[in-house]
């Protein structure tokens, strides 16, 4: 067997840049179907552009500006795509050691998150000893690294017996056993998402085309990509560019005093949040079907993350109680502090709130609050309840 190996040029200066960016790729999953017929879309090209330069936060790695995904057969998007014509290659005989005789050779791209589904299968005749001659496709994508060759003596019977770089190869002995081909595309669609560059007002423009390169209805669209995974039959594009829905940075003295929002979760990594009087409102809430229960009955418990204040108790009753005249008393404690609020559905009332409760309302984090029925005179109690406790930080 012999290997042919051009001469290639690599530069070690590159890495830096392609690992950090590997440990920052998100995923993209899902997959396309065509307008109206429920068709799959197979054999389709994504490519996906960042509306600007950016880089890695703390390795300032240049993130690549341009990354192509393609659709399997199913219409999956995937990181490799399927072959759709056979190698070159050429049978000469009297060279080598393969036995003569017809062979079958198919296809596929590797990468380091899968390959490709196999090309088309094409058959080569060797009259009498020698060896198959085979070039590496001319395409060769951005995110493959090579290629993986499986020939067999019939249509149904192919095996590995090449997977690596992009350079000739001869099958000059007789063929080993190895793994059949494919029959699913495994290859991973990876690009850096969005919330993981700076600047943070980034997104990437997705254009679509067809296999006979067709650009598709309703295509570019305008992207912004976050978290690790996203479905593309999720995905809500962009409206505008630039878009109100980047992540912008908290400003210290922003315009007008305007206020500022997050719309996602935020996470301060075990940082306290200081020099604030109101960090909400924080609500709990808990929902109770059936009756009230009778006084000194626990309705549930819960544990705050953080120190709070309670300012506030709602309750709404579905079913209102009847008789009485105090309603029912609420309380929550720690063990040592207590906060009690009075006056709750007082007779046939289905909704109350009391925002002047009495007792010790402050509680530290991390310790566990308890809510519970401390008095009620009711003669008939209300019914399916929704309980709605109002906080703020301390």
């Amino acid at each position: 067997m012999r290997n042919f190996i051009p001469t290639r040029i690599f530069s070690f200066a590159a890495l830096p840049i392609l690992l950090a960016s590997l440990l920052r790729a998100g995923t993209l999953t899902g997959r396309f179907e065509l307008p109206l017929s429920n068709q799959s879309l197979a054999g389709a090209t994504l490519q996906l552009t960042l509306s600007q330069a950016a880089t890695l936060p703390g390795s300032f790695a240049v993130v690549p500006s341009t990354v192509a995904c393609y659709t399997t057969r199913d219409g999956s998007v995937v990181g490799l795509p399927d072959p759709v014509a056979a190698l070159s290659i050429t049978a000469q005989s009297g060279i080598g050691a393969l036995p003569a005789g017809t062979y079958f050779v198919q296809w596929t791209y590797i990468s380091p998150g899968g390959s490709s589904l196999p090309g088309p299968s094409a058959s080569y005749v060797l009259t009498s000893p020698g060896e198959l001659l085979i070039s590496p496709p001319a395409l060769q994508p951005a995110a493959a690294t090579g290629y993986a060759i499986y020939i067999g003596s019939s249509a149904g019977s192919l095996s590995l017996q090449y997977s690596g770089p992009f350079t000739s190869y001869a099958q000059s002995a007789a063929l080993a056993s190895g793994a059949a081909p494919p029959t699913v595309n495994s290859s991973l669609c990876s690009l850096v998402f969005n919330d993981s560059t700076v600047p943070a007002p980034t997104y990437y423009v997705a254009t679509l085309t067809d296999a006979q390169g067709n650009l598709l209805a309703g295509f570019p669209q305008s992207w912004y990509l976050s978290g690790s995974s996203v479905d593309v039959s999720q995905l809500i594009p962009l409206s505008t560019n630039p878009s109100v829905r980047f992540p912008q940075p908290i400003l210290a003295s922003p315009s007008s005093a305007s206020p500022q929002s997050l719309a996602s979760p935020l996470n301060l990594n075990g940082f306290a949040l200081e020099d604030s009087s109101n960090a909400g409102p924080s609500l709990y809430t808990l929902n109770l079907a059936g009756a009230l229960p009778h006084p000194t009955a626990t309705l549930t418990e819960w544990t705050p993350n953080a120190a709070v204040i309670l300012r506030r108790l709602s309750l709404y009753a579905a079913v209102a109680g009847a008789g009485g005249s105090a309603g029912a008393t609420l309380s929550v404690t720690d063990g040592g502090n207590t906060c009690i609020f009075t006056g709750l559905l007082a007779a046939a009332s289905t909704f109350a709130s009391n925002g002047l409760p009495s007792g010790a309302c402050s509680f530290s984090a991390g310790i566990p609050l308890t809510l519970s029925v401390t008095a009620d005179d009711h003669t008939t109690p209300p019914a399916n309840l929704v309980v709605t406790l109002e906080m703020t930080a301390r």
